[in-house]
């Protein structure tokens, strides 16, 4: 499976608070976004990816119960740190991979981070937010035009909560030619169109993560931008 992935600070931070990883054997590719806003968003989402790829080597059963439990280590290990030091208090990340093993594969969702899939007949957001915009617009079945956007940028779960995140795990059957994930700094600015045009060219995959994250910027580069894009085609599925 090929994939490729790249990380831009945008215009106007300073820092660059996203992480990112691709392995193979299992194949795994994850983001992670440190909080804005919070201490150590950096630390945080490097730590995240780390220990998330670390507890899904150590899997032997490929389930969505095994899966949702390296979630879980993942969030205790950043948790952890927080307790042990605590200059870490507060800090936290989202988290999105997709993982794709024995003809299997799962998406890992935790925060506002997105995936999508692609291919030439449809184009679907396979990752619901974690946010209270979202939880609002399911809740009241209101437009999200309707809603006040501060709650957009309020996230409802992240890796590194005391009381444990909300992981959604979910087994991907259907058979699309790309999956990208990417950091909020790609989807809250380049719509859904565009990316679907960039996804169906003849460009490489670098070619393609690199145009992507040139459309965020040139809308205003408002929050450091990852982008990773998987070529499925000729993937079997179970």
């Amino acid at each position: 499976m090929k994939a490729y992935g790249v990380t831009d600070l945008g215009r106007l931070r300073q820092r660059n608070e996203d992480a990112f990883a691709i392995v193979e054997q299992p194949f795994i590719a994850v983001i992670s976004d440190g909080m804005g806003g919070a201490p150590y968003g950096d630390f945080a989402s490097k730590l995240s990816v780390e220990t998330f790829i670390q507890s899904c080597k150590k899997i032997h059963q490929w389930d969505i119960e095994h899966i949702t439990n390296a979630v879980h280590e993942t969030n205790a290990k950043v948790v952890g740190e927080t307790i042990l030091n605590p200059k870490y208090q507060g800090m936290g990340a989202t988290l999105i991979a997709f993982i794709h093993h024995l003809n299997q594969s799962w998406l890992i969702n935790v925060g506002d981070s997105r995936a999508y899939g692609y291919s030439q007949s449809q184009f679907d957001q396979l990752s619901d937010d974690h946010t209270m915009l979202n939880e609002m617009m399911k809740q009241a079945h209101q437009l999200e035009s309707s809603i006040d956007h501060r709650f957009k940028h309020m996230l409802t779960s992240v890796i590194g909560m005391p009381s444990g995140c909300q992981v959604d795990v979910t087994t991907i059957n259907t058979r699309y030619d790309y999956i990208l994930l990417c950091s909020d700094g790609l989807s809250n600015l380049v719509c859904e169109s565009i990316m679907m045009d960039v996804l169906g060219s003849s460009s490489s995959l670098e070619e393609k993560a690199k145009i992507l994250i040139d459309h965020a910027n040139q809308a205003g580069g408002s929050d450091n931008i990852t982008v990773i894009i998987i070529d499925c085609r000729g993937e079997i599925y179970e």
